[in-house]
């Protein structure tokens, strides 16, 4: 039995294990993937990468990364950026191997994939520009230049569009804006919350109606920001953000992903690294647990991927 139908059958048996408190299985086969990241005296973790199944809640490990990787962003296996480097990494023939270098130094950005490659916004060190990255491999060049700063914002897709929305910041604060290849497009309602390190996402309801939701995150309380429970949404037609059931606890450096049309969040910080992987039921508009990593960490960075794409052979 081949490496990658024995996980699939592992998954697909542990789908009848599942808690009554989980969401609805996914239909969608897609995994959460996670990699790198901070956590107390546990080195390993800025090298690890995880895949969390949401449909069986069951985790496996991909191969370590070559190098630390934290305050990075993830697209599909484009690791790319962090603290202390400027490449990217790409998974090949088993492992992981750098595959592009940057045009500037990045950490604490954002990232949008596209078909044309991934594009890098803000940062610590480059909170003004952006660059787009081609996923083959090549070499990737300077793009659009932002309206705002960007340093610890969330950018989430737009599911009706070919453009992304970036939320908040540690400098832009209740700034919500749509930027599309061209770069800025339009200002949209600001955030309830200035917040910055904070999880987004968005989804579609049954009638079609478009959710954009962030969650978590430091305010900007000056001088003495602290962290938020708080959750918002943006819906359709909507001319500001309302308020919605917070996480069970204060936390930030929380990552937003979308799988089956459900939105996770994963893990986080509320004085030590978390490991809980929670999704937003909708319907009853509330947080529960999914489930756990294997690993609890922050500062990490998070994707999805497909179930038979050819690295999950690797996934054990």
């Amino acid at each position: 039995m081949g490496v990658r139908l024995a996980f699939l059958l592992f998954f697909s048996i542990g789908s009848l294990q599942l808690s009554t408190t989980s969401p609805a299985p996914a239909t969608e086969q897609k995994g959460i993937i996670l990699s790198g990241g901070r956590a107390a005296n546990i080195p390993s973790t800025k090298t690890s990468v995880e895949v969390f199944v949401p449909s069986t809640g069951k985790s496996c490990s991909l191969p370590s990364l070559p190098d630390d990787r934290s305050y990075h962003t993830m697209d599909g296996t484009l690791i790319c950026g962090g603290y202390g480097t400027t490449t990217c990494l790409s998974f090949s023939s088993g492992q992981w191997i750098t595959s592009n270098t940057l045009v500037e130094t990045r950490y604490s950005h954002s990232s949008w994939q596209t078909d044309q490659g991934v594009v890098l916004m803000g940062g610590a060190k480059s909170g003004y520009t952006s660059e787009i990255v081609p996923m083959d491999g090549e070499q990737g060049e300077t793009s659009f230049a932002m309206q705002d700063r960007i340093e610890w914002a969330c950018a989430l897709q737009d599911l009706t569009s070919e453009s992304f929305i970036l939320t908040g910041g540690q400098h832009s604060g209740r700034v919500v804006a749509r930027y599309d290849m061209q770069g800025h497009v339009e200002d949209l309602p600001q955030l309830a919350v200035a917040r910055y390190g904070h999880g987004c996402g968005s989804y579609l309801r049954g009638d079609g109606t478009q959710v954009f939701l962030v969650a978590g995150g430091f305010n900007n309380n000056y001088p003495t920001p602290s962290m938020e429970s708080s959750t918002e949404v943006l819906t359709t037609g909507s001319s500001a953000w309302s308020m919605a059931t917070p996480l069970p606890i204060a936390m930030w450096s929380v990552k937003g992903v979308t799988v089956s049309n459900i939105l996770y969040m994963t893990a986080g910080y509320d004085g030590s690294q978390r490991d809980a992987i929670l999704a937003w039921l909708d319907d009853e508009q509330k947080w529960v647990e999914s489930g756990k990593m294997k690993m609890a960490r922050d500062q990490h960075a998070v994707s999805t991927i497909q179930l038979d794409d050819p690295v999950m052979e690797f996934c054990v």
